[in-house]
């Protein structure tokens, strides 16, 4: 856990909630009378019983973003943005298959109280109802990220509170301020209360703002929440008069130098025929330096209670930059009225490269040989091989040839590199730096890990 300050950087949880918030001098305060009361009553209030009263997205698009504390372009999708009351900012949430993805934008510092019923099966039901509260930056003497779980599963009847079933380093969080804007950003990874994140699946989720002067009050475990019904989607769509559109991506991890290939599947849920006047493919904001702008005309009808699939391709340069990144598709329909959709894609590095050691010292006494294993992830899809090339300091000896070539028979699959190297004996103490370079189509991958070697003490 990093410090409280300008920014933070961390990766915990662990467990309270909040219903209402009571001033810091009332908190210090405490009870008055009888300590089993609550003396202070809340000075801001959440009314867990009823949803936002917010405009929602409730398709919620399939993408990764990066939890640095900044809200990129492209990178997150907003879920509804709060104008009104002591605190104002907008809310995102996305997913893909290894977890959800929540975020806050806040013009002032703030409290953020993220709840989540992971199997969008109602708040009081199961043992997957999550509730996060993130402190507000420039609060000291709070955990910066709290969570508890309600299990109404144990018992329907009296549903409790449980702060201690999810360990605080599984999740990450990222918070920044600048310029007294406040960003939040929040993984909570798949299995962490129920969270199982797939295309289609119904989740419940809304997230509360609350003032930064204010001490959190839990709520009893028996208090409906009211949250947003929520689906999951790989790419989110907008219907119109009958004809729905459905855009599926043939990759959204590719690679530079990868072709991009997706479908637009338009299905008419009427028994008219209908009529396709144009469609436009592009990509968002960054994407469209990569991907080539395209617009079709002269297209063929959508036969009645049919689905007309139309299909496009763009290489992507070798020098796109790794990110998240969004794509779109619209057709304009013969009433003038559009269908579109728009879905999410990642571009990543072709390979990467590990270099371990099997043991974390090597102390010398005579030749010493240590085993060093290069392990060589690939992105591309389908067999490639590479050339691995071990560096070491000069006077060591790499036994076999430093430079090997390694199959990778499939995208996301793996090889090892194996390299035993002798350190001679005169080899004083001190740290060393060995490499290892994986090149593929003129690019490198390196890995560099440094070797403590010591040397036997003396006897006096």
């Amino acid at each position: 856990m990093y410090s409280l300050g300008r920014w933070i950087l961390v990766a915990c949880f662990s467990g309270t909630t909040v219903l209402g918030f009571v001033s810091s001098t009332e908190a210090q305060q405490g009870p008055k009378g009888d300590p089993t009361v609550q003396a202070a009553q809340p000075a801001v209030v959440i009314n867990y019983r009823e949803r936002p009263r917010v405009p929602f997205d409730p398709q919620r698009l399939k993408l990764r973003p990066t939890l640095d504390g900044r809200i990129g372009t492209e990178e997150w999708t907003p879920l509804y943005t709060i104008s009104e009351g002591a605190v104002t900012g907008t809310v995102y949430l996305n997913w893909d298959e290894d977890g959800l993805y929540v975020a806050s934008k806040t013009a002032q510092p703030a409290w953020v109280v993220v709840d989540l019923d992971t199997s969008g099966d109602g708040w009081l039901r199961g043992a997957d109802n999550v509730e996060i509260v993130v402190a507000p930056v420039n609060v000291t003497g709070a955990a910066p990220l709290t969570v508890r779980i309600l299990d109404a599963a144990t018992n329907r009847d009296m549903p409790s509170w449980n702060d201690t079933v999810v360990e605080p380093r599984q999740i990450q969080l990222a918070v920044q301020q600048d310029g007294g804007i406040q960003v939040v950003e929040c993984g909570v990874p798949k299995g962490v209360g129920g969270v199982a994140p797939k295309a289609g699946a119904l989740i419940g989720a809304r997230v509360d703002f609350l003032p930064a002067g204010t001490v959190p009050v839990a709520t009893a475990p028996y208090e409906p929440h009211l949250l947003l019904d929520l689906t999951l989607v790989e790419a989110r769509a907008v219907a119109a008069g009958g004809v729905v559109g459905r855009l599926k991506l043939s990759d959204v991890a590719l690679v530079p130098g990868q072709t991009f290939n997706a479908t637009f599947e338009l299905i008419n849920q009427i028994d008219v025929a209908r009529q396709i006047r144009s469609v436009t493919w592009s990509g968002v904001g960054a994407a469209g330096d990569y991907l080539k702008s395209l617009r079709e005309v002269a297209l063929p009808k959508i036969a009645p209670l049919k689905t007309t699939k139309l299909r496009y391709s763009s290489p992507l340069p070798e020098t796109a930059l790794p990110g998240q990144y969004q794509f779109t598709v619209s057709a304009v329909l013969d009433d003038g009225t559009t269908v579109s959709s728009t879905g999410g894609f990642s571009i990543e590095e072709a390979f990467s490269i590990q270099l371990e050691c099997d043991v974390p010292e090597v102390t010398v006494i005579g030749p010493t040989t240590v085993k060093l294993v290069a392990t060589i992830s690939s992105a591309v899809p389908g067999f490639k091989r590479a050339d691995v090339t071990l560096t070491t300091p000069v006077s060591w000896e790499v036994k076999g040839k430093p430079r090997r070539s390694v199959n990778i028979h499939r995208e996301n699959g793996t090889a090892r590199a194996v390299y035993h190297v002798t350190i001679p004996s005169a080899t004083q103490a001190g740290e060393y730096k060995v490499s290892a370079e994986v090149e593929w189509r003129g690019k490198r991958w390196i890995a560099h890990r440094t070797l403590k070697v010591s040397r036997p003490q003396q006897s006096p």
